[in-house]
């Protein structure tokens, strides 16, 4: 094991953050854009809702398959840039995710 210097401080970069999205009936966007590497979704909005992930150059939207997460379920989404590569509908409610960015680099300063 290699000696650490005794004033090494290490920088945690790992992020998470809330974000939230107000269900309308067509697909919306987070009311936040944060930079993430995933996303959980919590459907505690009372109804069955669905979600699309892309950043734009697939083409149509319409085209992207959507995915079902059903009332009182969670569904975590792998390998995002940032929260607004999801997009959610479903009956009117407020759904909740948890935005994470992950870095596997350690990071040190002295």
């Amino acid at each position: 094991m290699p000696d650490i210097p005794s004033n090494t401080v290490y920088v945690n970069i790992n992020k998470c953050y809330t974000i939230k999205w107000n269900i309308t009936g067509s697909y919306t966007k987070p009311l936040s854009v944060v930079k993430c590497s995933e996303v959980v979704l919590l459907n505690n909005t009372g109804h069955d809702i669905y979600f699309k992930a892309g950043d734009g150059t697939l083409g149509n939207p319409a085209d992207i398959t959507e995915f079902l997460i059903e009332d009182g379920q969670e569904f975590t989404v792998q390998g995002l840039t940032n929260s607004e590569q999801l997009s959610c509908t479903g009956l009117s409610g407020v759904l909740y995710g948890r935005a994470q960015y992950y870095s596997s680099t350690p990071q040190t300063r002295q």
